[in-house]
């Protein structure tokens, strides 16, 4: 069969699948059903790739393959060796790639599946089952949890390997003379720059007019180009103190040794660790409902104390609406103050600016799964 009429009937079962009416005509629920099924037929399709991907590297060797996909203009340089070697990393998770080409598991989830794959033994029956069911993002947060517990040196060769791929690259985009910055960090390393880089934004934000304020993105460029440029003293002359950085673990009463541990987003990092993290910033502690740390205010004050903002973020992660990096959330009040709400851990949740705006302009509400996570529901 011809190549052009194999391309051809792909497309033709393509729009077989696809819905022919405007979607200007269809009702709320069709547009639904009709969204889940693009994404269904794009599982699909990248399943189908993935496994042509497989045999021509096979055929021809990754490098040609890479080179095929640059020239011809169907992937840029990253993207085309990215999707080259999870290609190849799938051949040894049949299951997944099933998953795929059934239209049930998304391709991020694969690659991220591939991607553990290649750090250590893992059971891909394990993790089919989520793999089908959650977003990305929280199935990567899933993935790295079952590695680590699985981990025979507590996760330490992986950050190892990790640290080993570790780079950054500045280059001019010739086409208006700006400067790129890339770059890939370990966990750790990128937990730490993520904090300084909140925290410097934030100082900004605090000391911009209202009236002319920049966007996050030029925010986060001045962030850091103020931290890389600037002098290692703070103003009054004295070394400026690292990132304050929250770290959770669990703190085995038996045996006196701290167990998971974690950073405030849930990732990971072996609990050796925590003496070298002491060293490079201040490391935030917490006794959750301890007697010195009080974790319920009531009525006595309206702000969240520095104890309940840490307890905040160890229980959330992150914005509970939309995700956001817990340094750009602030302590809100699921019943409001001025209606007789409580300064208390279990009536307050992270939300970032703009779910806050979304609760108090357009009525959106905080609502408690039954698991004891908080959502957000318009």
């Amino acid at each position: 069969m011809e190549t052009t009429d194999v391309g051809r009937r792909v497309a033709d079962q393509v729009r077989v699948v696809l819905p022919t009416l405007p979607v200007g005509d269809a009702t709320s629920s069709q547009l639904q059903d009709w969204l889940k099924a693009t994404f269904r037929v794009e599982n699909q399709i990248a399943g189908f790739r993935t496994g042509v991907l497989a045999e021509l590297t096979r055929r021809k060797g990754v490098h040609i393959v890479e080179n095929n996909l640059r020239e011809k203009g169907l992937r840029p340089r990253r993207k085309a060796r990215s999707e080259v070697e999870t290609a190849v990393e799938l051949e040894d998770l049949p299951r997944t790639s099933e998953g795929m080409r059934n239209g049930e598991i998304p391709y991020d989830n694969a690659r991220i599946l591939a991607k553990a794959s290649q750090e250590g033994e893992i059971d891909e029956e394990d993790l089919l089952g989520k793999a089908r069911t959650q977003s990305p993002d929280k199935f990567a947060g899933t993935v790295r949890k079952y590695v680590q517990e699985r981990s025979e040196d507590d996760g330490m060769s992986r950050l190892e390997r990790q640290r080993c791929q570790r780079f950054a690259k500045i280059n001019t985009d010739h086409t208006d003379g700006m400067m790129v910055l890339y770059g890939r960090f370990d966990p750790i390393t990128g937990a730490l720059i993520e904090t300084a880089l909140s925290q410097k934004m934030n100082e900004l934000w605090r000391d911009e007019d209202p009236r002319a304020r920049c966007s996050p993105g030029q925010r986060m460029a001045d962030a850091l180009a103020g931290l890389v440029t600037r002098e290692d003293t703070g103003e009054d002359g004295k070394p400026s103190r690292g990132p304050r950085l929250l770290l959770i673990a669990d703190y085995d009463a038996i045996s006196r040794e701290l167990r998971n541990c974690r950073l405030g987003d849930g990732t990971p990092i072996p609990t050796e660790k925590i003496r070298d993290l002491a060293c490079q910033s201040e490391i935030l502690p917490a006794i959750f409902r301890g007697a010195s740390q009080p974790m319920d205010m009531g009525r006595s004050r309206r702000a969240a104390s520095p104890a309940q903002r840490i307890a905040l973020v160890a229980r959330d992660k992150a914005c509970v609406g939309c995700g956001a990096n817990a340094n750009w959330c602030q302590a809100h009040h699921i019943i409001p103050w001025a209606v007789q709400g409580n300064t208390d851990i279990d009536d307050m949740c992270l939300l970032c600016s703009r779910c806050h705006h979304k609760v108090h302009d357009d009525r959106w509400q905080v609502r408690r799964k039954p698991t004891g996570a908080y959502y957000l529901k318009p």
